[in-house]
């Protein structure tokens, strides 16, 4: 575990990004947050994990901070642009688009599905 929180560690960021995009995804489509903001802050605050390295100085920990924190935003925007791109490649190799009949327009609960992909321009 150790080896886990420690700031030096470059999976720890991978990783965190993985949560930052999935974490922003889900509130950017549900609820419409702004998603360059959003995976910004979740970046700040998955970030903090540098601040639990007990091996550095405070100055080390707040420079590894900085750092970890945009590393983790950086992965999550590229995480989030390359779900887009498949997503485009994929819509683009849809030979034909069929249309929603009433029945398939509801959810399984009744209620209209008007929720936007997960991956979707953040800036």
């Amino acid at each position: 575990m150790d080896n886990f929180i420690s700031s030096k560690s470059m999976i720890t960021p991978g990783i965190a990004g993985s949560a930052t995009t999935m974490i922003t995804g889900t509130l950017v489509t549900t609820f419409g947050f702004p998603g360059a903001v959003t995976a910004l802050a979740i970046s700040f605050v998955f970030g903090l994990m540098a601040l639990a390295d007990k091996s550095i100085t405070i100055y080390y920990k707040f420079i590894f901070y900085i750092i970890n924190s945009v590393t983790i935003f950086s992965v999550a925007v590229g995480l989030n642009q390359a779900g887009m791109a498949i997503i485009e490649r994929d819509k683009q190799a849809t030979v034909q688009e069929r249309a929603l009949g009433p029945a398939e327009e509801k959810n399984h609960e009744g209620m209209p599905t008007d929720a936007g992909p997960f991956f979707q321009e953040w800036f």
